[in-house]
């Protein structure tokens, strides 16, 4: 899922990149600021998919991302094999229990995509190669002849003439002394800036995403930006435009060079000429560098990993700290390496270097009190979890799924995991009209010879309920289970059963003091069927004298009814279908907002209104 994402985000911000900058830059005569705008956009769109950005986006915009996402994801993702056993236990949640057989590896159109293009990648870096090596070739068996700035390599086997690093190739005997004297002050600018970086760099940008048009667009902006700022820097040095042009044009006829060099060409010709007559760009014009910024880094916002203060908190590791205790009646306990010691004052402390002691039965040592019995609880190890979602006890490592889980909060997750030899995968997850809270998750739990999924939904944008679980380690690897919060009770460590009911609270606080937004939401997209016309009226609007044209009326005692006009149109109250009795019932001061629903009649073309939904505040 974060590779997917990555390669969508950084392709994208390319083309953004790509296309900002060919609206808005191109014809600019800033040219090295041009050229460092297209390399900083280009590292933009690599680095920033990669960090943490706030969230500026509008609440409108994220619902309609995440419901694209929740649409895309499930066909993009590989999906779980069907499940030999469906256990349902008495809340009506299933969890469905595979066998212990390995899976067939099977091949997926997603591999297909995966080798199809690496295959591509390595065929182009063969051409690269290719034509860096003819190159070389062609270098070492040229004359040379050594210059201040560069080397001029002399050779028949050459159309036009080109630049690579400090190396000048030409043909002398087809340019006459005015045309070689223009072009060496050509390419001795791209020599002396460096220009075949660029070249060499927009090539390879090509290669490894042959698949977005925007690379090639990149490409052929850096090559015109070079050509842009070598041509403006010879006429700066005095020489004749007019003589230049003509010699440019003599000279782009014959080129048929490698992409990798720096070289007159045809293709740019046209764009060439009209900007050596072009007039310095005004400095007004230095304002399009912040919007080329500003529309890099809105992009990157809107998809993003965005950081939310909640999730960095839940980053703080959280140590489950256990102490060993002792068995009435035992002579002795020996303690190994790495053990924890206990003292009077209940903290527990790792031993920091390797020491065996004996020690003797203690009243101080700490006891563990159940059902008024005292029992002991043997731990081997102090082991700390990097999320607050998981803790080790035994030789298990329990884990939990809240409804404020984020995605960032699974990747941890997954880590950790696979650490022991186990995977968590995420098939399908969906959030609330907030992104606040997850609405539905199907994940699995597996290692290398079952699997067990876990599928659990809330409907209305409700918060889901903490699912747990465990994973066996050391000599309980392979064991696992999996059950609701209430399903564990107190054998599930307390730090997670805290963390799963603070959370379940804050979701169902936040659900409860947005209900109405979440019912408008649903009402969206639970009525869509029932007309694609809408007209809104919030509570300020029913303050007027006359309410009809909502299909709503406030009698003179301030209770509500359905304009009669409108016949036996379908009401709902709250998304719930109501009568006109219940309709009754309803004063005006209780009233939210009333949508007024209206669609076409297919026959006579004339719209009518479809439905009323009416949506009142809690008194």
């Amino acid at each position: 899922m974060e590779i997917l994402r990555y390669v969508v985000l950084a392709n994208g911000l390319l083309a953004v990149v790509s296309l900002a900058h060919y609206v808005l830059l191109r014809r600019e005569t800033f040219f090295s600021a041009n050229r460092l705008a297209l390399w900083l956009g280009l590292a933009g769109a690599l680095v920033l998919p990669l960090l943490e950005l706030p969230d500026w986006r509008p609440q409108k915009v994220r619902n309609v991302m995440q419901r694209t996402a929740q649409a895309v994801v499930p066909h993009v993702l590989p999906k779980p094999t069907s499940p030999d056993v469906t256990i349902t236990f008495p809340n009506q949640r299933t969890y469905q229990a595979f066998d212990g057989q390995p899976k067939r590896y099977v091949w997926t159109w997603q591999l297909s995509l995966i080798a199809l293009y690496l295959l591509v990648v390595l065929v182009l870096f063969i051409r690269f190669g290719v034509q860096l090596l003819s190159l070389w070739k062609l270098i070492r068996h040229s004359s040379h002849e050594s210059y201040d700035d560069f080397t001029l390599v002399q050779s028949e086997k050459v159309d036009s003439p080109f630049s690579f690093f400090n190396w000048v190739i030409l043909n002398p005997t087809q340019h006459t002394p005015e045309e070689l004297e223009q072009i060496l002050r050509h390419e001795r600018v791209h020599v002396r800036e460096r220009h075949s970086i660029d070249m060499l760099g927009s090539e390879l940008i090509s290669i490894v995403f042959w698949f977005n048009p925007a690379a090639y667009l990149f490409r052929y902006l850096i090559h015109q930006t070079l050509e842009f700022r070598a041509d403006h820097a010879v006429l700066q040095e005095g020489i004749d435009p007019k003589a230049y042009q003509y010699n440019l044009l003599k000279v782009s006829l014959l080129a048929n060079s490698s992409g990798i060099t720096n070289h007159f060409s045809k293709s740019q010709l046209k764009s060439r000429i009209a900007m050596l007559n072009r007039k310095e760009s005004a400095a007004i014009s230095w304002l399009k560098y912040p919007v080329f910024l500003l529309a890099a880094l809105t992009i990157a916002s809107a998809f993003a990993r965005h950081k939310h203060v909640e999730t960095i908190k839940r980053y703080v590791p959280q140590p489950i700290v256990e102490t060993i205790t002792t068995l009435s009646g035992t002579p002795n306990v020996v303690m190994q390496p790495g053990e924890i010691i206990s003292i009077p004052d209940s903290k527990s402390i790792i031993k920091s270097e390797v020491a065996t002691s004996t020690i003797k039965p203690s009243s101080q040592l700490v006891k563990v009190q159940a059902d008024s019995v005292q029992r002991s609880v043997e731990v081997d190890s102090l082991r700390s979890s990097p999320s607050r979602y998981m803790a080790y006890q035994g030789n298990r490592l329990y884990w939990i799924v809240t409804p404020k889980t984020t995605f960032d909060d699974f990747a941890v997750m997954r880590q950790e995991f696979a650490k022991h030899g186990d995977s968590m995968q995420i098939n399908e997850i969906k959030f609330d009209l907030f992104y606040t809270h997850i609405n539905r998750i199907i994940f699995s739990v597996k290692d290398q010879g079952a699997r067990t999924t876990m599928n659990e939904l809330q409907t209305g944008n409700k918060p889901i309920e903490t699912i747990a679980g465990y994973i066996g380690i050391g000599r309980n690897v392979g064991y696992r289970g999996t059950g609701s919060l209430r399903y564990y009770g107190d054998n599930l460590p307390e730090s997670l059963r805290k963390t799963a009911l603070a959370e379940e609270n804050a979701a169902a606080q936040f659900f409860r003091e947005h209900r109405l937004d979440y019912l408008l939401s649903d009402g969206e997209q639970k009525f869509k069927d029932l007309g694609s016309g809408s007209s809104s009226y919030s509570k300020e609007f029913f303050k007027n004298k006359t309410t009809r044209s909502s299909g709503v009326v406030v009698k003179d005692d301030g209770t509500l009814t359905i304009d009669e006009r409108l016949g036996a149109v379908k009401v709902f109250v709250n998304n719930e279908a109501a009568t006109p009795e219940s309709i009754g019932k309803l004063k005006v001061n209780q009233l939210y907002s009333v949508v007024k629903k209206s669609q076409q009649n297919s026959e006579s073309k004339e719209s009518f209104i479809s439905a009323i939904l009416i949506y009142t505040i809690e008194e």
